[in-house]
């Protein structure tokens, strides 16, 4: 059994394509309690549909809401380039801030940002692309995005590495 941490817009993603339910039946996945917060309605076919995600899906315990402290978020925050901090959102960084302290867990996220940040907190290999995470969980892949795959996620991946270099050489 896998152990996923996703953000709010794969979360959202997943509740489109119909797979949400098949992924939390068969792997712990958990959320942060601000994406948690995030997730009020997703669109399947052009509609729209509204959500009380918490109750859905925290309430009974078929995904996991935890939250990060705000002693934790400010050492994430000292662990980051300054001029990166207003490129991440509050629901990746506390998703990031999570991932610093539960090693158990792997995140997947689209947003290029917070992919791109992954390498400079050396927490590449703890982040994965939907497509990957789907065919991992034996899901159905379909009607994917580019920001989806997995050239994706690994492209912003070796930007990341080369920020890496740019912010840190010495």
């Amino acid at each position: 059994m896998k152990t996923w941490l996703l953000d709010a817009d794969i979360t959202i993603d997943f509740l489109s394509f119909d797979v949400l339910a098949n992924l939390v039946k068969d792997h712990e996945v958990y959320v942060s309690s601000s994406v948690a917060g995030e997730i009020t309605h997703y669109y399947r076919e052009g509609i729209k549909y509204p959500i009380d995600f918490k109750k859905v899906y925290i309430e009974n315990e078929s995904i996991t809401e935890i939250s990060a402290s705000p002693e934790d978020i400010v050492r994430l925050f000292k662990k980051m380039p300054p001029s990166l901090h207003p490129t991440i959102h509050s629901g990746e960084i506390e998703s990031i801030t999570v991932l610093l302290n539960r090693p158990d867990l792997v995140f997947c996220t689209c947003d290029a940002a917070t992919i791109r940040i992954l390498p400079i907190l050396d927490l590449s290999e703890r982040g994965i692309s939907a497509e990957r995470l789907m065919r991992e969980s034996g899901l159905n892949v379909h009607s994917l995005q580019d920001r989806h795959t997995e050239k994706y996620f690994k492209n912003n991946l070796a930007i990341g590495q080369e920020n890496k270099i740019y912010f840190f050489r010495g």
